[in-house]
C-alpha cells in the first residue's frame, strides 16, 4: 500500500491566507459602516456648542395691580370724569373722581341704632326710647340732619379703621351714572316699578326692594326711596357758597324720594337744604376711601345693611 506523506503548509502560504482574511474583514467593515451611514441619513451629529447667556435678558412686565378688596356692604366705583352741564346754575365743568367704595344701600335704621347705642347720640324723630318703629329695621334711616350723618360717619370710621364720609355730589353722580351720563341709575328712560316713587304708593320701602333699579356698579335706591345728603355746599353763579337767612351754607341732596314724581327722580335733579334740616324723606349713604380700606377682619365687623 502506498501512503502519501502529509506535508505542512509553508510559511509563505500561511501569510498569504492571513492577509486575505484581513482584507476581507476590512472590506466587510467598510461596507457595513457605509450601510449604517446611509441608513441613518448620511450625516454626522455635531457636538453641542455651549452658548453664553444674553447680556440683557428679557424680563416680563409685572401684572397690573389688583383692585382693592371689597369692603362689606359697599360696591367699588372706579375712577372717572363727571361732567356738569351748568344746569345747576354754576358754569359747566368736569370733575375728576378717584376710585372709592360707596355703601350698597342707604344707611338703615338698624345700622343707625348701633351708632346711637355706641355713642348715645340723639335718636331721630319718630323713634321711641332709642328704638326705631317696629318692622322698620331695613328701611333707610330718615329725620337725620347733615350733622347727624357726619357724626355717624366719624363713628363708623373709628369702628372699621377706615375713612368713611359723605360723598361729594360728583362722587354720588359717578356711583349713580357710571360712564354714560344716564338719566336714571338703570338707563336713559324711566321704567315703572324699579324705584320707590309716587307710582309705587309714595311710601318708603326696605332697602334692596328694587334690584332692577341698581346703578351700573350695583348700588341700590340711588333714585327714589329717600333723598340723600352729600358733603357739598350749594354754590352761586360765581362759585361762592350760598347761605340761608341764618348764615348757614346749604348742602346738596340727591336722588329724590318716594314722595316724588318720576321726573324728579332724574339723577340730574338736585336740591339744597340747610344742614340742620331733618326731614322724614331725607337720609344718607357713605363712601370709604380706598387707601384707608380696613383689613378683612375690620371690614367684617361692619353693621349689616
Amino acid at each position: 500500500m502506498n501512503l502519501r506523506t502529509q506535508q505542512k503548509p509553508s510559511e509563505s502560504a500561511r501569510l498569504i491566507a492571513l492577509g486575505t482574511a484581513t482584507a476581507v474583514c476590512l472590506m466587510l467593515s467598510i461596507a457595513l459602516g457605509g450601510g449604517l451611514w446611509f441608513f441613518f441619513g448620511g450625516e454626522s451629529v455635531p457636538a453641542p456648542v455651549a452658548r453664553s447667556a444674553p447680556s440683557n435678558p428679557i424680563v416680563a412686565a409685572p401684572p397690573p395691580p389688583a383692585p382693592p378688596p371689597p369692603v362689606i356692604g359697599t360696591v367699588l366705583v372706579p375712577a372717572g370724569i363727571v361732567a356738569f352741564d351748568g344746569a345747576d346754575g354754576v358754569a359747566p365743568r368736569k370733575v375728576a373722581v378717584e376710585s372709592f367704595f360707596i355703601s350698597e344701600t342707604e344707611v338703615t335704621n338698624q345700622q343707625y341704632q348701633e351708632f346711637i347705642v355706641a355713642t348715645r347720640h340723639a335718636a331721630p324723630t319718630g323713634w321711641t326710647n332709642g328704638a326705631f318703629p317696629v318692622g322698620a329695621a331695613m328701611q333707610p334711616v330718615t329725620n337725620v340732619s347733615w350733622h347727624d350723618a357726619n357724626d355717624f360717619c366719624a363713628w363708623y370710621s373709628a369702628k372699621i379703621g377706615a375713612t368713611a364720609r359723605l360723598p361729594t355730589e360728583a362722587e354720588w353722580l359717578r356711583a349713580a351714572q357710571g360712564d354714560d351720563r344716564r338719566t336714571y341709575p338703570w338707563g336713559r328712560e324711566w321704567r315703572d316699578n324699579v324705584a320707590a316713587s309716587k307710582q309705587t304708593g309714595g311710601k318708603i320701602f326696605p332697602v334692596k326692594s328694587f334690584p332692577d333699579g341698581r346703578s351700573p356698579y350695583g348700588a341700590y335706591d340711588m333714585a327714589g326711596n329717600v333723598w340723600e345728603w352729600t358733603s357739598d355746599v350749594e354754590l352761586d353763579a360765581q362759585g361762592a357758597p350760598k347761605t340761608d337767612d341764618k348764615g348757614q351754607t346749604r348742602r346738596i341732596i340727591k336722588g329724590g324720594s318716594a314722595d316724588e314724581e318720576p321726573r324728579t327722580l332724574s339723577l340730574l335733579v338736585r336740591k339744597s337744604v340747610p344742614p340742620n334740616v331733618a326731614d322724614p324723606m331725607l337720609g344718607f349713604r357713605y363712601i370709604i376711601v380706598p387707601n384707608s380700606t380696613p383689613a378683612t377682619g375690620a371690614a367684617a365687623s361692619a353693621p349689616a345693611p
